[in-house]
């Protein structure tokens, strides 16, 4: 690797009711809300409940789960969103498609995790393989929003501790 970084730090996902998302994964899935933030009309951020836009989830190791509503982009703002980086005068953290992703699980906690999506009446999925003569699941289900959240037994840190970082 060229960057010796330690795992995804947070994750971010667009949502379109916040309320919806938090029942879902604050509530069915139990991950407790760590912060939670808002945006002022003239575009500062606030800790003001009332104007609600973001909520942040812990989801274990050193991972968060952002929960974000759509941003509302002006004409100005969609203009420079679209330049370099290193010129924007505001920030624009958001875009991009987003495929799927996944959050580790230890193997000894499959049974629980699949009891949770159960009890919650959560439709998912489940794959077994063995992999150099291991069994792992991959557990896939979808949140409010349609996005494709894999529940993961594989333990990266195990499988690739042979990598040299340049």
């Amino acid at each position: 690797m060229k960057m010796n970084v330690n795992g995804i730090s947070e994750l971010v996902v667009e949502v379109e009711s916040m309320d919806k998302a938090i029942k879902f994964w604050h509530q069915k899935l139990g991950f407790p809300i760590v912060d939670q933030w808002g945006y002022t009309d003239g575009g500062s951020a606030t800790v003001d409940k009332s104007s609600l836009w973001a909520t942040w989830l812990y989801v274990g190791g050193n991972t968060r789960l952002g929960l974000w509503l759509p941003r509302k982009f002006n004409e100005q703002e969609r203009i420079e969103k679209q330049k370099a980086i290193s010129s924007w005068s505001n920030l624009y953290d958001e875009g991009g498609v987003h495929v799927h992703f996944a959050l580790h699980v230890a193997i000894e906690n499959v049974e629980e995790v699949l009891h949770v999506l159960q009890t919650e009446d959560i439709d998912y999925k489940v794959i077994v393989e063995e992999m150099d003569s291991q069994r792992e699941y991959r557990i896939y289900f979808k949140d409010t929003e349609k996005n494709i959240i894999e529940l993961y037994t594989r333990n990266m840190v195990e499988t690739y501790k042979g990598v040299v970082i340049k």
